[in-house]
């Protein structure tokens, strides 16, 4: 039965927890917009790309492995096959949609004439490791998101998404910082 007063109580605290480190995050971000704005223009537009994709593939294993667990079919255990193959499926989706995203970014930086001060390769490069080490994450935080939630008698539906989004978003730029700053 859906209850959602049972949704409120349940979600409301770590929408809370999850505000609080996208606000840090931002403000991290905001410190450091001049420095990229300058130096790495094509970098800062990619931010929205790097957390859009993590977030949203994030997501939507975190809502295969509910589904899954829900009818039964994933079971709580790293050993899970169905599990494995979501995973890497969905790590294969991260990949090839960085992929195809860096080298669009890039092409769209050109043809509107953004300074750049990086070539081709070092872009993409840069772009796919940052995408993979953040899809790796991701992947990790929503399979023991929906594991622990599920096991705890708590919806996963109701707690990976906003977990992953905001773990996403948060290493995605912690990575893009550390990246740029090697």
């Amino acid at each position: 039965m859906y209850q959602w007063k049972r949704i409120v109580i349940n979600g409301l605290p770590l929408l809370f927890v999850c505000l609080l480190v996208e606000v840090l995050v931002g403000q991290l971000l905001f410190l450091k917009e001049e420095a990229l704005l300058s130096q790495l223009p094509l970098f800062l537009i990619s931010i929205p790309v790097i957390n859009g994709v993590s977030g949203n593939m994030g997501s939507i294993l975190g809502a295969h492995l509910a589904s899954g667990l829900h009818v039964g079919s994933v079971k709580i255990s790293l050993k899970d096959q169905i599990m494995h193959e979501t995973v890497i499926t969905s790590i294969i989706m991260g990949i090839i949609t960085y992929a195809f995203l860096s080298i669009g970014i890039y092409l769209i930086g050109l043809f509107n004439g953004l300074t750049m001060n990086v070539t081709l390769f070092s872009f993409v490069t840069t772009f796919l490791s940052i995408g993979v080490l953040l899809i790796g994450l991701v992947s990790v935080v929503s399979v023991v998101t929906a594991f622990i939630s599920f096991k705890k008698g708590i919806d996963p539906d109701d707690v990976v998404a906003p977990v992953v989004t905001t773990i996403g978003d948060s290493f995605g730029i912690l990575i893009l910082f550390l990246f740029i700053g090697v």
